[in-house]
């Protein structure tokens, strides 16, 4: 072998590694990452209840859909479903839970839901007044389950 063969060989090999390296990165290595919670587009309000507490941290309002962001710290998703309920008026309009899409796992029993409720069939105006409740209810029946509620008004957004 000439030194241009060697040359173009350890050229190749480079290449390849760089390549084989995006690859394994892009198909693999995203998933190996944290989860990181979004930021909060609301002031956060917390309540701390028992063992835990729950953030509220995000809502958006628009044309199409109200959507809830809530964080929940000290409950095991194995010993507990969480649900988030959305009324109006008193009327409850949307229910969600931790059976549902809008799940980031940040770290045992720390948790980021994304409650949401398609609203093209309602018919609500410019602004809102909403009350949030997330409910943490335990799997064993013969607990009862844990209510934080917040109060939240929205500015429909236009998109």
């Amino acid at each position: 072998m000439d030194k241009k063969e060697k040359k173009f060989i350890m050229v190749m090999i480079v290449l390849a590694v760089v390549v084989l390296g995006v690859i394994w990165y892009l198909k693999v290595g995203y998933l190996l990452r944290q989860p990181e919670m979004p930021e909060a587009n609301i002031a956060v309000r917390t309540q701390m209840v028992d063992g835990g507490a729950i953030n509220l941290r995000n809502a958006d309002y628009t044309e199409n859909q109200i959507k809830i962001g809530y964080e929940v710290k000290g409950f095991s998703l194995t010993e507990y479903n969480i649900a988030c309920e959305l009324y109006r008026d008193g009327n409850l309009i949307s229910t969600s839970g931790s059976t549902g899409g809008g799940l980031i796992e940040l770290d045992e029993k720390h948790y980021y839901f994304i409650g949401s409720e398609n609203i093209t069939q309602m018919n609500l105006p410019e602004s809102i007044h909403l009350n949030v409740k997330i409910k943490v209810i335990p799997n064993d029946y013969r607990q009862s389950s844990i209510t934080s509620s917040f109060d939240v008004s929205l500015d429909k957004e236009v998109q």
